[in-house]
């Protein structure tokens, strides 16, 4: 069938005996189209969707449309913005400056970011506050944003700290979890300053690179967006679709585009430590701690690591993203090695949900 690409590894064909064998065990396509149809209408903005286990893609496919208008299919190759599930790859650039000795995840940001000028209550803030969501910052992406629409579509890195230095913090560092985009925008400050290069240069030759992602790439102003990218939706309560779209140039909290092609590169560099050592994965998939040695909990009670929500009953790292025209998930399970990813260009599709719907599937097969 168009659009749908499976991929089998020698050594589990020989574990099953043959690819007959293999092929029983996993859901067919019938029953993941059905899975998808009903919470998404195929004949409009639609989706694509990975299913790999311990790095091995077992399910690759569009459903829906890529351009409604042209009636143009989502394929494998389609590109997507990430939006928030970009930040684990933030999270990952930081970690390859850690074992270049070139920054510590305890200093304070000031250390880094010299013009880094807001006045902190009790300690400074530090890098590792960041990546938790427990700065006590304000946010770009909240109601402590007072510029126009047009600053903030053209906000950049450096823009933005100078906007930040004129806001009040929250709060004191250390003691509370809200998530805040301006944090991840910091981190890929820090990241230019260190390296030298644009946040897009670095994580092009330090992530994407070393992973094998040739098609994924960095809206940051100075990229032009492959013909492969998606148009944009927002779906309404009464079927009703329109177009949706609000790209910015700022980076490290969102702006990465990609396809579930490249996502499994990316899957399958992470669980064999391409781009980070063991031990700094370990370490992004572990949740952070407040001051007071309590663990970092969101508002469902989960964990949070460096851009990575940990699931606070299942051994199982995710993160979502949504913004206008986008909504993505995409979840690791750590015991069983499968790997899911949905990527919709309708930005009111439950993907978390449907990532969900699919893991099971492909969980009782594995059973």
């Amino acid at each position: 069938m168009a659009g749908i690409v499976r991929y089998f590894a020698c050594a589990l064909l020989l574990a099953s005996g043959s690819q007959a064998a293999l092929e029983a065990k996993q859901p067919s396509e019938r029953e993941i189209r059905a899975l998808v149809g009903k919470k998404i209408d195929l004949n409009g903005p639609g989706a694509a969707i990975l299913v790999s286990q311990r790095g091995v893609p077992l399910h690759m496919a569009g459903y829906g449309l890529a351009d409604v208008k042209a009636g143009a299919p989502i394929t494998p190759d389609s590109l997507f913005d990430l939006a928030s599930v970009s930040k684990q790859m933030t999270g990952a650039a930081i970690l390859t400056l850690v074992e270049k000795g070139k920054l510590k995840l305890d200093r304070p940001v000031g250390e880094y970011l010299p013009d880094f000028t807001v006045a902190m209550k009790g300690r400074a803030v530090t890098v590792a506050d960041l990546l938790y969501h427990v700065s006590g910052l304000a946010d770009y992406t909240s109601d402590d944003w007072d510029g126009s629409n047009k600053e903030f579509a053209a906000l950049t890195t450096k823009a933005h700290l100078k906007w930040l230095n004129g806001t009040k913090p929250r709060r004191a560092p250390g003691v509370k979890y809200q998530y805040n985009n301006s944090e991840y925008a910091l981190l890929a400050l820090i990241v230019e300053r260190l390296s030298g290069q644009t946040f897009a240069q670095y994580a092009h030759d330090h992530l994407f690179t070393p992973a094998g992602m040739e098609h994924t790439v960095i809206l940051d102003g100075a990229t032009k967006l492959p013909d492969t990218t998606v148009t944009g939706y927002a779906t309404n309560d009464d079927g009703k679709v329109e177009r949706s779209s609000s790209p910015t140039v700022i980076t490290g909290d969102g702006s990465v585009y990609t396809s579930v092609r490249d996502l499994a590169l990316w899957d399958k560099a992470l669980r064999d430590y391409k781009i980070i050592s063991k031990r700094s994965q370990e370490l992004a998939w572990t949740g952070g701690r407040y001051d007071n040695g309590n663990p970092i909990k969101d508002e469902d009670g989960d964990g949070y690591g460096f851009g990575w929500v940990i699931d606070k009953k299942r051994p199982i790292v995710s993160h979502s993203g949504r913004w206008d025209g986008t909504a993505t998930y995409f979840l690791l399970d750590l015991e069983k090695g499968f790997t899911v990813a949905v990527l919709s260009n309708d930005e009111n599709t439950d993907t978390s949900s449907l990532a969900e719907e699919i893991l099971k599937l492909f969980m009782k097969s594995d059973e």
